[in-house]
């Protein structure tokens, strides 16, 4: 069985204090950190791997430094469920870009952030998984949020993560 941790939209700038997402996603002791991008500073990345292993990728607010660095589109394996991760700006919409960004490709889930809204639904068969804002939440709860993945063996399920800033 493997824990993994997303988050997204963290908007974070070095000389602010650090994001309290750290310290829950610590607690969460994940084995894998997935970050779906608007990181705005690798440092960020430092910290998250002080905790565990971290994959991302360049969100559309990221400079061309996380963009080189990190790509737009990724496919992460997880046990026996591979995952498509994008930061969700590629076609318009952060919903469509979760539809579109990998069709044809063997994914069950695609993880994404952009649109701030956290989203755990499965269509076709495919879990679509978005962790929400842990920086500026918007949605109708609009609470920061976060996510854990659970994957054992080729099935994956997600939980939404909120907490008081």
């Amino acid at each position: 069985m493997m824990k993994i941790a997303v988050v997204s939209d963290t908007h974070w700038q070095p000389g602010t204090p650090l994001p309290k997402v750290l310290q829950l996603i610590e607690q969460q002791q994940p084995d894998l950190i997935l970050h779906t991008g608007d990181w705005t500073s690798l440092q960020l990345w430092g910290y998250l791997a002080r905790i565990a292993r971290v994959q991302g990728v360049a969100g559309n607010c990221d400079g061309a430094e996380v963009v080189s660095e990190m790509g737009l589109l990724r496919l992460v394996q997880a046990d026996d469920v591979t995952l498509g991760l994008t930061h969700g700006h590629l076609f318009g919409t952060a919903e469509l870009t979760a539809r579109r960004a990998f069709v044809g490709q063997p994914v069950q889930a695609v993880i994404y952030g952009h649109s701030h809204v956290p989203m755990n639904v499965v269509e076709d068969g495919v879990l679509y998984f978005n962790p929400g804002s842990a920086f500026r939440p918007l949605g109708e709860i609009k609470r920061p949020s976060f996510g854990v993945l659970t994957v054992n063996g080729a099935e994956i399920s997600g939980e939404i993560i909120y907490f008081d800033k």
